[in-house]
């Protein structure tokens, strides 16, 4: 009898990003002024889910996982197959090696209006892409979601139903660039995902909202994650701390999600300062090296799959899935921490680092944080 392949279930955002690299003497744009770039412009693939989708198959394939049985990572988005940005985003999936599946449905008339160049400019949505402005170490975003606002949660293909699959974890990404996520829509797929498989394990990262509310029905949705992973500026606006509050932000923190989703461990990414871990109102920091940044886009998605590839390796080797280890977690967050401190020194978001970069970076981390003798989970035995 053949195995089932064991399979992660990434679902979000996908867009095409547009570079745009400021001089250093004009890093600033002004409405209505003129700014210059240091480079010419470049489109790559880039949005959330699929940032996170290519480096941890990255890592796979870098490193291995736990067993000889081969992880299967696929990605669900929608694009407009037909248009530049969706060719682009398609033939990235292909080239890092992961299916990317287009959940675009009929009954939404988003982008398929038919094949002809015409057809698409006149009738149909496009694909999204994003404006994404690189100056002294920051960036900023202009996003346009073309047919990704028409992804909704009952859109989600839930894989565990497909006998040949072992479907081992689900990631969803980029919550709130995604409207038919928001108020129910998500939550209800992943409750039905839950009631099929309890032992499945989720994670969200919900991104920066655009609308500033930060709401959406997210804290409810977190009734069924099992992991959240997020920065510190999307912490802060979810939580609504001000730096006036008598409780510094990550004790804040701690307290409302321990308050809001109990059961749900929040991860919050801290840039330089590395990360915390907060559940049942305790915390775990995690230090990370301090480099100087090329380009900071896509950090925290290289972040998510760095923990993403060391929690599913690490508890792969326990015997009781039902708790999440401590150890786990610690090298989880290690995993990440490196993953997203090499993604800082390469140009653009969805551009994993070669092997032997991540294992200088992982060997300094572990270092600092004296955490010796860690292995990647595949030579862990």
């Amino acid at each position: 009898m053949m195995a089932k392949k064991k399979l992660i279930s990434i679902v979000g955002d996908a867009f095409a990003d547009i570079y745009c690299y400021l001089e250093e003497e004009t890093p600033h744009v002004v409405v209505g002024g003129d700014a210059r770039l240091s480079q010419p412009m470049t489109t790559r693939a880039g949005g959330s889910g699929i940032n996170t989708t290519t480096h941890l198959c990255s890592l796979i394939n870098n490193f291995g996982i736990n067993d000889d049985a081969t992880f299967q990572v696929n990605f669900q988005t929608v694009i407009n197959e037909n248009d530049a940005y969706g060719k682009l985003l398609a033939s990235h999936a292909k080239s890092h090696g992961f299916n990317l599946l287009n959940r675009r449905v009929s009954d939404y008339p988003s982008c398929f209006f038919g094949s002809s160049e015409e057809s698409i400019i006149s009738g149909g949505k496009s694909s999204g892409h994003c404006a994404v402005i690189v100056a002294k170490g920051e960036r900023s975003f202009m996003t346009h979601l073309g047919c990704l606002e028409d992804f909704r949660g009952s859109h989600i293909l839930d894989e565990s139903i497909n006998a040949h699959n072992d479907l081992k974890h689900v990631h969803v990404s980029g919550y709130f660039n995604i409207p038919g996520f928001w108020n129910g829509e998500l939550k209800n797929k992943l409750a039905e995902i839950k009631k099929r498989n309890e032992a499945i394990t989720i994670s969200l990262v919900p991104q920066h909202d655009a609308s500033e509310n930060w709401d959406g029905g997210l804290l409810d949705v977190l009734e069924h994650v099992d992991f959240l992973i997020l920065s510190e500026v999307e912490a802060k606006g979810i939580i609504k701390h001000t730096n006036s509050a008598a409780q510094s932000f990550l004790e804040c923190a701690a307290t409302f999600f321990h308050e809001k989703c109990p059961n749900t461990h929040v991860i919050v990414t801290l840039g330089s300062d590395g990360c915390v871990h907060a559940y049942e109102g305790a915390m775990e920091k995690v230090e990370t090296v301090k480099k100087d940044p090329i380009d900071p886009t896509g950090a925290g998605d290289a972040f998510t799959a760095g923990f993403l590839y060391g929690f599913l390796g690490y508890m792969a080797q326990n015997k009781d899935k039902s708790v999440v280890k401590s150890h786990a977690l610690k090298m989880s967050m290690l995993w990440g921490c490196a993953s997203g401190c090499c993604c800082v020194m390469l140009d653009g978001a969805s551009l994993p680092p070669e092997k032997e970069i991540m294992e200088k970076v992982l060997k300094d981390i572990l270092t600092i944080n004296e955490a010796e003798g860690v292995k990647p989970p595949s030579e862990e035995r």
